[in-house]
């Protein structure tokens, strides 16, 4: 989603002094690997890929004797720079980062091998060691980067939702009775879409109002809000969708559990509750051009534009947490999205099918994904995909709120999502990675011409219905 800051001098300095009481993987369990056939592996411009080149994968090629080279890749290219090699089959890269909406079109396709797989090939505990091996991580993110019940990749980087709020606003003694007066009440963080839109339009001021007692000098809003001409404005568009009860697409089902089909709605009445939403919403927000979204919007939290972003991805925290530094006074905090549908997903990596070397590669996905690599990467300011990562107690102290500060809002947002993932067909379809676009874009012409808005989503379900139909694996019908 972002790039993410190095180390902090506070965050090495807790991590030598500390002790781990989690079991680990490291790399002696690494067996003697006889293919030295050097790997490629691709990764997100940033500070990810500057830690794997200066820390993991020189311990990796010591531990092993074989070489792994870095194919360093802004996201936006990383869907069409990998996908063109693995439609010809040319074995350029042995590893592959994805988003986890291309998960299941990947291995739809056998581009990806299953981790149970690699591990009775290579591993010598077996299926059961891979499956030990996973027990940390969140159920609700395997299971989006699962596909017929196989887990086909290792996720490093989870960006589930929270409202990311100024705290020391909603505590204040006037504003919480000015607001309790105003909508009968109490001033506390959003539980309901209804009550965030009452907290954005009573947060919104012009220059010469009090806020907190202080008189602005300029405009402050509500909100901040993802709705540029970007892929995040799906993912408001989604979290507020879902939170109403729609689906884009909807699963269903057969009696044994297997997938059938799914059911594109007729009816566009959910959808258009979402586009009215959110025209409301965003008369309290932030003005925003066609370029704004997430840095745009942790940026106007953090310079004291706006009273929260309440769709944020939790793994942009270190930015919003600026706020605290540069806004005196200021006490930034975390809470569930309203509606407590967050969008959700993760970054991950898999071992492509056409590897030149894919034992070594097994063995540097399960290092990546060490309880070691996963802490070291929440150091850093990533969002951490094991729980017992997300929950150690080191992330608790308060020395690291700018780093850690949002891992239980994010630990509690996962686990709420277990049992769900599989009634979203967003996180279903083998086609994702093709739909997803569509639903940006219709999402971000709805919001600029919401008049048009039965046009826009109806032209949608036609396209998610041709999409599914000639691409997918399972039928999709208008219902």
């Amino acid at each position: 989603m972002a790039l993410l800051p190095k180390f902090s001098s506070v965050g090495i300095l807790l991590f030598l002094t500390s002790t781990s009481l989690w079991a680990e993987f490291s790399l002696s369990e690494i067996p003697p690997i006889s293919n030295k056939t050097p790997i490629t592996l691709v990764a997100e411009t940033g500070f990810w890929t500057d830690y794997l080149q200066t820390q993991m994968l020189p311990a990796f090629t010591m531990q092993t004797g074989i070489d792994v080279k870095v194919v360093s890749t802004p996201l936006d290219n990383m869907f069409s720079l990998q996908q063109t090699s693995l439609r010809m089959a040319k074995g350029e890269f042995d590893l592959l980062s994805m988003e986890a909406g291309w998960a299941k079109e990947w291995a739809a396709n056998g581009y990806t091998v299953p981790l149970e797989e690699l591990a009775g090939l290579y591993d010598p505990g077996g299926a059961k060691a891979m499956a030990h091996y996973l027990e940390p991580y969140y159920p609700a993110l395997l299971s989006i980067l699962s596909y017929r019940g196989e887990v086909h990749a290792i996720p490093y980087n989870n960006y589930v939702m929270g409202n990311h709020f100024r705290r020391d606003l909603f505590e204040n003694a006037d504003e919480k009775t000015h607001f309790a007066e105003r909508y009968g009440y109490p001033l506390e963080a959003p539980t309901t879409l209804a009550q965030l839109k009452d907290l954005a339009e009573f947060f919104t001021r012009k220059p010469g109002d009090l806020l907190a007692g202080k008189l602005l000098k300029q405009p402050f809003y509500g909100v901040a809000l993802m709705s540029g001409n970007k892929p995040h404005i799906n993912d408001e568009f989604s979290a507020i969708l879902w939170s109403m009860g729609g689906r884009w697409l909807i699963p269903v089902y057969e009696d044994n559990g297997r997938l059938h089909h799914f059911d594109v709605s007729r009816s566009l009445e959910k959808k258009l509750q979402v586009a009215d939403y959110y025209q409301s919403l965003k008369r309290f927000a932030i003005p925003a051009d066609d370029a704004f979204a997430f840095n745009e919007a942790a940026d106007a939290l953090a310079n004291g534009r706006v009273a929260m972003w309440p769709f944020a991805y939790n793994n942009l925290w270190y930015k919003s947490a600026v706020v605290e530094k540069k806004v005196e006074g200021a006490r930034l905090d975390v809470a569930q999205v309203a509606g407590g549908k967050p969008y959700v997903g993760a970054y991950a990596f898999a071992v492509s099918y056409d590897s030149r070397n894919p034992e070594a590669a097994y063995w540097l996905l399960k290092y990546m994904g060490s309880f070691q690599a996963q802490y070291d990467y929440a150091m850093g300011g990533g969002n951490p995909c094991r729980m017992d990562v997300a929950t150690h107690t080191d992330f608790q102290n308060p020395a690291l709120k700018a780093i850690g500060g949002a891992f239980m809002a994010s630990h509690q947002a996962n686990l709420a999502w277990a049992g769900e993932i599989r009634t979203m067909g967003h996180f279903t379809s083998s086609v994702m990675g093709q739909i997803y676009p569509e639903l940006a874009k219709t999402c971000f012409a709805v919001s600029r011409q919401p008049n048009h808005a039965s046009q826009y989503f109806g032209e949608l379900n036609h396209t998610i219905l041709e999409l599914q139909n000639s691409l997918g694996e399972t039928a999709a019908m208008e219902k």
